[in-house]
């Protein structure tokens, strides 16, 4: 698969936290100025789906359990304790990272955004899903089989649909089965009906190759299945 981006491998087969600094999606571009409150709003909020280190010791919920991570600590930064990024469990491996989205950056959501913006932290992860959908109105399900599915246009933000209720209830109603979806990358989001013969095992290894080809954007290995109106991971 050497030299095959992750959106062609889908296609063949379906064929920096730091607080108030911004984070590069795309490779190359000379770093623009720190954003100024005034570009820190809340109709910016997003919610940045990203994992754990493999050495993190903490137990992590095999069910979904959206709440802070605490005593943060970001290498190599000296922050006060309110300047620090904001982060939640969410699922597995994976982690929820309150950011200000921007076409270009990501800037973290700090205790000290919380306050300028007269928010309180369980504000957060509704109004991360609500921006989500306004600034990404048109992200799109291509159906690579007829049930195997990639979510795409969402400014590589597509693993954050996972936390769309409303969406996953309705694909769910749609294929009257339950829903079982992978994050390999940190622009990936694939997935599939469990009640199809085969489709599991063929998520599970389209999965791997997008993780194995990702590096530095691999996010997680697991598979994760809807069902309770929430997500768990699928052994």
């Amino acid at each position: 698969m050497n030299g095959i981006t992750r959106r062609g491998l889908l296609k063949l087969t379906g064929g920096m936290l730091v607080a108030g600094a911004g984070l590069y999606r795309t490779p190359g571009v000379a770093q623009a100025p720190r954003f100024q409150d005034a570009d820190r709003t809340k109709d910016r909020i997003v919610a940045v789906i990203r994992a754990f280190d493999p050495g993190y010791a903490m137990p992590l919920p095999d069910v979904q359990q959206v709440k802070p991570v605490p005593d943060v600590v970001v290498p190599g930064v000296a922050a006060r304790p309110d300047q620090l990024p904001l982060i939640d469990y969410f699922v597995g491996d994976l982690q929820l990272r309150y950011s200000f989205d921007n076409p270009r950056y990501v800037s973290s959501v700090s205790a000290a955004d919380l306050k300028r913006l007269k928010l309180k932290r369980e504000d957060l992860l509704p109004l991360a899903i609500a921006n989500f959908r306004r600034l990404y109105p048109n992200f799109k399900v291509e159906r690579l089989q007829p049930s195997v599915a990639s979510v795409t246009n969402a400014g590589e933000l597509e693993p954050c649909l996972m936390l769309d209720a409303g969406f996953w209830e309705q694909e769910r109603e749609r294929v009257r089965s339950e829903i079982v979806a992978a994050v390999p990358a940190h622009d990936t989001l694939i997935f599939t009906n469990r009640s199809v013969t085969g489709t599991v095992d063929l998520l599970r290894r389209v999965a791997a190759e997008v993780y194995g080809s990702a590096g530095q954007s691999a996010l997680s290995r697991k598979l994760f299945l809807w069902v309770k109106g929430r997500w768990e991971v699928l052994a």
